[in-house]
């Protein structure tokens, strides 16, 4: 069964409806209609910020499962656990923890159920990055990090300040995912990571939060970043693209063949 099928499901038997993948302008034109929320009773939305992982983004997940095999995985901004319970379900050869500081325990109790019944190997703890992410590391998982998932405090100082605590405990060929780097103008902490980590990445343009990925490139198959390439842009052609689509703000389409 697919990840994303999996995932789904174990949320419905929880007593969570995921509300996920929808296009914006289907939806009044809410910038934050792709990412995860999940309706309870058929009347309460329970969500965290702006959103888990969007439904293209659990598929771009999952075929990262076909390309890479971590043994220790780390997810910082476990909210509900959605992004927790994908990364376990994609990489089943790992331990995978998903940590947060969200002051009531309900997401994380949410999670460790749901770890439970799939039986999938990791947890859901309480705890803030970046100063408790070596403790955790060192409490519940096997060995150095292999791939991390960051989707916490959406500033560029947090991004960065999370990367450094990660890379602090984890091996040379570790990926490193962070979610909403474009939606939150996160690109000059994702340029700055680059910089001072000597890694390679990628802006996952076609992500709908605008997802990066860096990764230390001798490490990697040429298969991952051929991968990656389908998800990514040239920036002068984004930045071309996008200049085109504004013209469509003003009352004219530059898509159309003709215009008149």
């Amino acid at each position: 069964m697919p990840v994303f099928q999996t995932l789904y499901y174990a949320y419905i038997d929880a007593g969570l409806v995921p509300l996920t993948g929808y296009n914006p302008w289907h939806l009044h034109n809410w910038r934050d209609a792709p990412f995860t929320v999940f309706l309870q009773g058929n009347e309460e939305i329970r969500a965290t910020d702006q959103g888990g992982l969007a439904l293209q983004e659990v598929m771009f997940l999952e075929n990262l499962g076909t390309l890479l095999s971590p043994k220790n995985c780390l997810i910082i901004g476990n909210a509900f656990g959605w992004s927790t319970v994908a990364t376990a379900l994609t990489f089943r050869g790992a331990k995978t923890v998903g940590m947060d500081n969200f002051p009531v325990n309900e997401g994380l109790d949410l999670t460790n159920r749901i770890f439970k019944k799939l039986d999938l190997d990791g947890t859901a703890v309480m705890g803030e990055s970046p100063k408790d992410v070596a403790g955790i590391c060192d409490e519940y998982l096997d060995g150095p990090l292999d791939f991390v998932l960051v989707d916490a405090d959406h500033t560029n100082e947090a991004l960065v300040a999370d990367f450094w605590a990660t890379k602090g405990k984890a091996s040379s060929d570790c990926v490193y995912l962070f979610h909403d780097v474009l939606n939150f103008n996160m690109v000059d902490g994702f340029s700055r990571i680059l910089k001072e980590s000597h890694l390679d990445g990628r802006l996952l343009t076609k992500t709908p939060s605008g997802m990066a990925i860096a990764y230390e490139k001798d490490k990697v198959s040429r298969a991952f970043i051929d991968y990656l390439e389908v998800f990514s842009d040239d920036l002068k052609l984004y930045q071309g693209y996008r200049k085109l689509a504004e013209q469509t703000t003003k009352g004219r389409n530059p898509f159309l063949l003709y215009n008149e």
